[in-house]
């Protein structure tokens, strides 16, 4: 099964179904199941800590800017009647612009991908602390 890590302070998040996005640099393939993780400990010295099976139904090219005066803006094809701040996990709007901020320098817009998911059945996720290759990719 594909792997992909999620930081931990989403995980209660995607479980509750409250957390249904993502935005990473290159999408995930549609349709096929994805184990998020997150470290145990130290990144990638660590076992993984699988947290649920997703299946990715869409994506979209997100464009996440910070104008000189440091206010976000988000643009992205998605619709949704909630906030982005919502489908990601966020409590606020405030937490998400805090966090896209240090990956954002004033004036820059940056391009990624949002992907939409939904959690799989959770009866085929493998046991909990399971080791694993590593990934590359970012946590979020």
């Amino acid at each position: 099964m594909i792997k992909r890590p999620l930081n931990p302070q989403f995980k209660q998040a995607v479980l509750d179904g409250r957390k249904f996005t993502t935005i990473r640099e290159k999408p995930w393939p549609v349709g096929i199941p994805i184990m998020l993780y997150h470290w145990a400990e130290n990144p990638y010295r660590s076992k993984h800590v699988n947290v649920a099976a997703v299946i990715v139904s869409g994506y979209w090219t997100i464009e996440i800017a910070r104008t000189e005066d440091d206010r976000m803006r988000y643009s992205y094809g998605m619709e949704t009647p909630l906030m982005l701040h919502q489908t990601e996990g966020f409590d606020s709007r405030k937490a998400m612009d805090d966090w896209f901020r240090q990956l954002v320098k004033p004036g820059e817009v940056i391009t990624k991908t949002l992907m939409r998911f939904s959690l799989q059945n959770t009866k085929d996720i493998p046991p909990t602390g399971s080791a694993s290759s590593t990934c590359p990719e970012s946590s979020h």
